[in-house]
């Protein structure tokens, strides 16, 4: 999903993007050896605990004491674009943006059956250069490790998502198709050694990856895995070159963190097609396979997830990193579109016992707002949604 800004132009020109090309090839959807089978969705819970330790077994999650668990929540979006574009660090009501309140993780806490938060990051703000002091570097890491630390004290499980690159010394203001050498491994070094302490924060290494911006090609899958390939940049008049999943994983793994990783597909993550076939090396198997779920992606029906989604759940730990609502024209709180998009894909998802963290807890007064106001106030139709489904998987 992009930054707050792009959620301007959705309402204006999704209706046309639809009738004119449809769900076109690399064209971001709107806003943003074999296992045994899982057991029954009902013996995994979903409700926040005491989680202390994630790790795979086979292709389910399991906490500290080996029992299977679900990654239930949503996004909290603002990290990954505040900085850069210089107002702040979070998208917030909190004084300056710069401090994450201790008011609205309690208020997230009143959504029963959430026990996950996924964090957007840009990787510029974290190492610092070419952002403003009070927003980037040291200051930025501090508000990150303030938020994870409060989010954990709550009890919530914390994925940690590489939203924002850019390559060079350019502004990393819109997502790239791929990491990049000069910079992303550096972030993840970074982060994994901040927080490998506590293996309840999983690092989703690259938001929505779309190499060569094609859907399902060889070339996009080995660029995607291997890194190598030669991309343009869109923040930079220059073209990078791209790290690859497997130099991510390795990256992470050098610095002695052992958090389990989640690795998305290609085609902006809505692909999972040739995931089990290029799936990349961990050598302590702690992958999960993640997936971005909204209607105009190109699996977004039963068909594709009985069949991409079922084998790849088969093999791995499933989790849809970010699951949308039915676009409606207006894209207004008040106006969700009915088209039963997100309910199937909830539906498929719960009856898979795969993870989910809904888009987004901020309140933005669009179609992708879970929320009204800070205090946790469901918007009328999507955050009622995510709210009674979320409560649904705590009974």
């Amino acid at each position: 999903m992009s930054h707050r800004t792009r959620w301007t132009a959705v309402a204006v020109g999704v209706l046309l993007i639809l009738v004119v090309v449809g769900r076109a090839s690399g064209t971001r959807s709107f806003v943003d050896s074999a296992q045994s089978p899982s057991s029954s969705p009902a013996a995994v819970t979903g409700a926040r605990g005491h989680i202390t330790a994630l790790n795979v077994r086979g292709n389910q999650l399991v906490d500290q004491d080996g029992a299977p668990v679900r990654l239930l929540g949503f996004n909290n979006s603002g990290a990954e674009y505040a900085c850069a574009q210089g107002w702040g660090i979070f998208d917030s009501h909190a004084a300056r943006n710069t401090r994450m309140s201790a008011s609205t993780v309690a208020a997230m806490m009143t959504w029963r059956g959430a026990n996950t938060v996924r964090v957007p990051l840009n990787e510029q703000c974290w190492l610092g250069p070419g952002v403003q002091r009070a927003y980037g570097g040291a200051a930025y890491q501090k508000a990150i490790r303030h938020f994870v630390s409060l989010l954990r004290s709550h009890g919530f499980v914390v994925v940690l998502d590489l939203h924002r690159s850019a390559p060079g010394r350019a502004r990393a203001l819109e997502q790239e198709q791929m990491p990049s050498r000069s910079h992303s491994p550096d972030f993840w070094r970074g982060v994994a050694t901040t927080f490998k302490d506590d293996t309840a924060v999983v690092f989703d290494v690259f938001n929505e990856p779309f190499p060569f911006d094609e859907a399902d090609s060889r070339r996009a899958w080995s660029c995607w895995r291997d890194g190598g390939c030669r991309l343009p940049s869109r923040n930079a008049s220059q073209t990078y070159t791209a790290a690859g999943m497997n130099e991510l994983i390795t990256t992470i793994r050098a610095t002695g963190a052992r958090n389990v990783i989640a690795v998305g597909g290609i085609d902006w993550a809505a692909a999972l097609d040739r995931w089990l076939e290029y799936q990349p090396v961990d050598p302590l198997h702690n992958l999960v396979a993640s997936f971005h779920a909204y209607p105009h992606n190109r699996c977004a029906d039963e068909s594709c997830f009985d069949t991409v989604l079922a084998r790849v759940a088969s093999v791995v730990p499933l989790y849809a990193g970010e699951v949308g609502p039915d676009l409606d024209e207006n894209c207004t709180p008040a106006n969700v579109a009915e088209a039963g998009f997100s309910e199937r894909a909830f539906d498929w998802l719960d009856a898979h016992g795969a993870s989910y963290t809904a888009w987004t807890w901020n309140v933005w007064n669009d179609c992708a707002s879970l929320i009204s106001d800070y205090e946790g106030t469901p918007t009328p139709f999507w955050g009622r949604e995510v709210r009674e489904r979320l409560a649904g998987n705590s009974e």
